[in-house]
């Protein structure tokens, strides 16, 4: 090709470039389908530039932007005529603009709404958020597997499929798709599941909502940087990616015989989307610049297993759900990351752990990814942008008006958020081991409170025993039958107590004498 050549035949272009460097096939035919061309020519444009430079020796055309658009466009072009004749584009997400007739929408969510909070919501969140988690098995399948901590044989795995079916994606595939996962998913992951708990069987109903009452939501309405065309194409590009994500559950509830549920769900979607824009139509039939984008979604069968709560009452299903602050979908990722991953983790994690009580460790191990807190233990400079963060986060949740309480005993008043002390010598440990009370803001732990729990009922002998005992004290092995009987981990108890789970190992062990105070706490706990 000389300089004064630049037309490129379509024909003769898709040889000179790899079309597999755009991503999964499906999944870009999705979005050209519906006029998201973004992505695309993004990746193009790079090509472009790189098949001038490099591969056709034209430097100066390379630097020529009339010259790579114009490239870029006959790559688009190209690839989207391979793509459609390729093959049948039957099985992918199929998207047709709203003409006439515009979907009834789901009001937007209240400023505190129930949200679902079982076991797989927290998986799914790790696959939102936690790119680091996702591995490639034995066969090249990208997965992220999700362990429950007292009974090791639960566990949930999640998989990246093309749009429409269901087959695992390899690793090099899925990276794409993975790759376009984050916040904005974690976000629209939590609207979705909110407004699933308003379907009495949400694995048989479906639900519409409009992309511009998200972006309020996301408080997105308040960023003038981008086009409102912008944040609609975002939000639908997401929604695309979340489409992708399937789930499986091998989950048994419950240890004793009597209170055993098996949760357990096969391989699918955690969601089915559609994506609708509406529209003036270009000449090619398509909309560049959407009015709005609506989503119908449809809830996956994790929610018959999950989410069903006429399974819950006849013990055939779970139906776990806590409450969910709208503020939350607000708080902005780019200004303060840690904060977001803390609300999120502490909204689902509130319905178990009431008393809101964690080690700090124990936070920011579930909040980020464990080098972080292994370079911080090794770099004074790390250490102090890591407390920094911390403290951040806790600043700006307590703004929010969640509750915060410091443990008066291990929490030291130099090492809290705005403290002007400086920071003592083997400060960093010090914070780690320290315990601090986060609670959602009101009302949500008044409404959690105030639930009747379902518990699994103790056999009659123990809860006599106990009933005995709680005038004397209780015994190392009472505590431990009284426990086991209620199907909690010895974590579980510690958090009810307001203890920590070493004493209660200690005082199972008979290692600890327990207070009176503690004593009677213990037994009416236990047998009720």
């Amino acid at each position: 090709m000389s300089e004064n050549s630049f037309i490129i035949r379509h024909h003769n272009l898709l040889a000179e470039i790899d079309a597999h460097t755009f991503g999964n096939r499906k999944f870009i035919m999705a979005q050209i389908q519906a006029g998201f061309l973004g992505d695309v020519q993004a990746t193009a444009k790079k090509l472009a530039v790189k098949l001038l430079k490099e591969t056709w020796n034209l430097p100066t055309q390379a630097k020529d932007k009339a010259c790579v658009k114009e490239l870029t466009k006959q790559i688009v072009n190209s690839l989207t005529e391979h793509l459609e004749h390729q093959e049948e584009t039957t099985h992918s997400i199929v998207i047709q603009p709203v003409k006439v007739e515009l979907p009834k929408c789901e009001p937007q969510l209240k400023e505190v709404a129930k949200l679902p909070s079982a076991a797989v919501m927290f998986s799914s969140m790790e696959a939102c958020t936690r790119k680091d988690l996702w591995q490639k098995d034995a066969d090249g399948i990208a997965y992220l597997r999700h362990k429950a901590k007292t009974n090791l044989k639960n566990y949930i795995e999640h998989y990246i499929s093309s749009p429409g079916d269901i087959t695992l994606l390899p690793w090099n595939e899925a990276q794409q798709i993975i790759d376009k996962f984050g916040f904005t998913t974690a976000k629209l992951h939590l609207i979705f599941a909110a407004h699933a708990m308003t379907q009495e069987r949400p694995w048989e109903s479906q639900f519409n909502l409009k992309v511009s009452d998200i972006i309020k939501e996301f408080g997105w309405d308040r960023n003038h940087k981008k086009s409102k065309t912008e944040k609609l194409r975002e939000i639908a590009t997401t929604a695309f990616a979340l489409d992708c994500l399937l789930v499986k559950a091998v989950w048994i509830e419950g240890k004793n015989y009597k209170g055993q549920i098996i949760a357990s769900a096969p391989v699918g979607r955690m969601w089915n989307v559609y994506v609708k824009p509406i529209g003036q139509y270009n000449l090619e039939g398509k909309i560049d610049n959407p009015d709005d984008i609506y989503l119908t979604v449809q809830p996956g069968l994790w929610t018959r297993d999950f989410l069903n709560k006429a399974g819950a009452t006849s013990r055939q299903a779970l139906y776990q759900f806590g409450y969910l602050a709208k503020q939350v979908l607000a708080i902005d990722p780019y200004h303060n990351e840690l904060a977001l991953r803390l609300a999120i983790y502490l909204t689902l994690d509130s319905r178990v752990r009431r008393n809101g009580r964690y080690r700090v460790e124990e936070l920011l191990e579930i909040a980020l990814p464990k080098p972080a807190i292994s370079k911080a233990r090794t770099d004074y400079r790390k250490a102090y942008d890591f407390k920094q963060r911390w403290d951040s986060a806790l600043i700006l949740l307590d703004k929010l008006n969640w509750q915060i309480e410091f443990d008066s005993q291990n929490y030291p008043e130099e090492l809290r958020p705005e403290s002007q002390q400086k920071n003592p010598k083997g400060y960093l440990d010090t914070l780690l081991n320290a315990y601090i009370c986060i609670k959602p803001p009101t009302p949500i732990p008044e409404l959690l409170a105030s639930r009747k729990v379902h518990k699994v009922k103790p056999s009659q002998s123990i809860t006599e025993k106990l009933k005995l005992a709680s005038n004397k004290n209780l015994t190392g092995d009472q505590v431990r039958k009284g426990r086991k009987a209620k199907g909690w981990s010895q974590a579980q108890l510690a958090g009810f107590l307001g203890v920590s789970q070493n004493l209660i190992s200690l005082i199972e062990r008979g290692e600890r004498p327990i207070t009176k105070k503690l004593n009677k706490k213990i037994c009416k706990l236990l047998e009720t």
